[in-house]
This record gives C-alpha cells, structure tokens and sequence, in this order.
C-alpha cells in the first residue's frame, strides 16, 4: 500500500530545497520537497520533514532553520543533501557555497534562487513527518535561474 500511495503523490511535481540550520556551532541540512509559503501576514512557511531525521531534532535543539530553494543546476547538492551517509556537521557542506542567514545564521546556499530564514514558530507530529511553521525573518532572491523540480522520483527542469 505505502508504495502504491508513494507513486500516486509522486504525480505530483514539487520544487526542491535544502533546509539548514545551525546547532551546536555546526552547520546541518538535509534536502526537502515538501515546503509551502502559508501566510503573508505574518509572514510564515511551512517545511514538513521526518521525525527521525538528524536535522529536525537540530532544528528543534536550534529553534529556527533557512530554507533554499534550489536552482536547476542542482542536482548534486539535492541528492547529496538526501544521501543518509553523508558527514554531518560542516563536513557536509564542504565545497558548497553558502553564506549564514541574517537572523538565524543557518546556510544558505548561494547557488539558490531564493532563501527564507526563520524562527520556528510552530511543529505539529502528523504520522512519521514533523510539519515546521517558520516566521520568516528574512527572505530575498538570489537568482533568475529556473527552479530545480522533482515529480515521478525523478529531478526535472522547468520547460519554457
């Protein structure tokens, strides 16, 4: 059932990001799909991610976490950010190129289209996942590039 129910979700095509944070002194991310702007006033967003996942407990640990949505040149990072054996701490970001957040400091990679860097407002346990309500603190773009996309299991670019 889980894998029927995980290829019909996968129809649909969503953008990819890296969610970061800053625990401890040492940067962590992890790439995520599943990320929402919900509110203009205020200002929130919402990434949903596992519960298990050595990022998430460092968000909570952190109390806020940067989102960058990536570019379509991206690929690598998306996958290397998704690979569970990757070194954690600074060590996973070595050769990305990124810069700390304005409030949070968490990474944001300049390679990016854009970044929001937020207060964890809120985390709502829903099955295996943690929904993350950030209060955006600050956002901008960073590029005009087009988004790097993910439908059917697979990355995909934008089509004109």
């Amino acid at each position: 059932m889980s894998s029927r129910f995980r290829s019909t979700a996968a129809t649909f095509p969503t953008g990819v990001t890296v969610l970061s944070t800053v625990s401890d002194g040492e940067p962590h991310g992890m790439t995520v799909n599943s990320f929402a702007s919900i509110s203009i006033d205020p200002l929130l967003v919402l990434v949903s991610v596992n519960s298990s996942s050595r990022t998430y407990e460092r968000i909570v640990q952190s109390g806020s976490f940067a989102v960058t949505v990536l570019s379509d040149g991206q690929q690598e990072v998306a996958r290397w950010f998704a690979n569970s054996q990757r070194p954690s701490g600074a060590d996973s970001f070595a050769g990305v190129s990124w810069k700390p957040a304005p409030h949070s400091r968490s990474p944001v990679l300049l390679d990016g289209i854009s970044y929001f860097d937020c207060e964890l407002d809120q985390a709502y346990t829903a099955g295996d996942h943690t929904m993350l309500i950030g209060a955006v603190r600050a956002y901008d773009v960073l590029s005009d590039r087009p988004p790097l996309l993910f439908v059917r299991s697979r990355f995909t670019e934008l089509r004109k």
